[in-house]
Order: C-alpha cells, then structure tokens, then sequence
C-alpha cells in the first residue's frame, strides 16, 4: 500500500479518535453455519434475552452494524481507466456466514465479555471475534 495512503488513514483515524474523545476498538464477531446442515435457533427464552441484549447494545452504542453475509458479491473493478460492474464470483465455501455484529469495545475483554453474555442467549456455539484492523490505538 501506498505510504501517504497509510499516513492519510492514521491522521483521519486521530481525528475520528479526537471527535470521540476517547479511542474505541472494534471487534467483527460472528458465527458459522455449515450449507446444507441445520442451525438450532435459540429457544423462545434465550431470543427474548437476545432481543433486550441486543437493544440495549444498540441504544449504548456499543453495536456499530450488524447483519448477515450473503453468498452474492458485485464486483467493482477499474482496469486502464475504466470500471466494470459484475456480480459473481460468489464467495465459495462450506461455511457460511449467517450472522456478524460489529462492536465498540474499550478491551479485547471488554468485547469477549460481550460475546459470552451474546453466546448465553444463542445457546450452545461458538461466535468468533476478530479486532479489526486500525482501531486501537497502537495502529495510530
């Protein structure tokens, strides 16, 4: 990548960081799904916890987006000048990504704690986290 590119990124991530006032991490949690196999949904008590969780979540900010993955990808491509539009490729694989949120933490244990408290209300599982890159504040 470019260096200024790099430099251009750190001095707009400082200032989102100064408009907030105090630098959060984001983590990308989700969780897996195998085509063709089933998923248990949660029962009726663990999606009533879930829906206040998660409303709550959003209420304190602590949730940036949250949604699914689709297998459909559009393609944006520049070659010589010109752009070319296409949909497809589709994103092959035997894992599927069915549900992702996006969370502010302070910490990664912040964002685990986080995940465990959404785990209990899923039921049986595993999400998996991964902190997204340039938003501590070691990449700065």
């Amino acid at each position: 990548m470019n260096q200024e590119v790099i430099e251009l990124a750190v001095i707009f991530n400082r200032y989102l960081s100064a408009q907030k006032g105090a630098y959060k991490m984001q983590f990308f949690i989700y969780f897996t799904m195998t085509e063709g196999e089933p998923m248990t949904p949660p029962s009726p008590e663990g999606m009533a916890k879930m829906g206040k969780f998660m409303e709550q979540s959003f209420k304190s900010g602590k949730i940036v987006a949250t949604g699914r993955l689709p297998q459909e990808v559009t393609n944006v491509q520049l070659e010589q000048g010109n752009f070319s539009i296409s949909d497809g490729p589709f994103i092959e694989g035997k894992e599927l990504i069915p549900g992702f949120t996006v969370i502010s933490a302070d910490s990664k244990q912040e964002a685990i704690d986080w995940a465990k408290e959404l785990r209990e209300c899923m039921g049986d599982g595993t999400l998996k986290m991964a902190q997204l890159s340039a938003t501590s504040e070691d990449d700065l």
